[in-house]
């Protein structure tokens, strides 16, 4: 058991900026990908991201060439 503490023990004042940036930012990515995914997959959000299941798989014949929008450098 003593062992294991010791393993897992951190000497917090030997920590350099490089260090302490690391951590921050990797508790910050944890608590952002936490959120997103209480958001996505939330109740309420459900019929929001229903509509959007079969995006690949939706007939697209209807949208013609001619109908899409010409970008910068794009031909028709």
């Amino acid at each position: 058991m003593n062992s294991l503490r010791e393993f897992f023990s951190t000497d917090w004042e030997a920590m350099t900026h490089a260090d302490w940036s690391g951590l921050i930012i990797v508790l910050v990515l944890t608590a952002l990908m936490a959120g997103l995914y209480i958001w996505v997959f939330s109740p309420k959000n459900r019929d929001k991201f229903e509509q959007h299941r079969d995006f690949v798989n939706e007939d697209h014949e209807h949208h013609k060439d001619t109908d899409r929008e010409v970008e910068h450098g794009q031909a028709k």
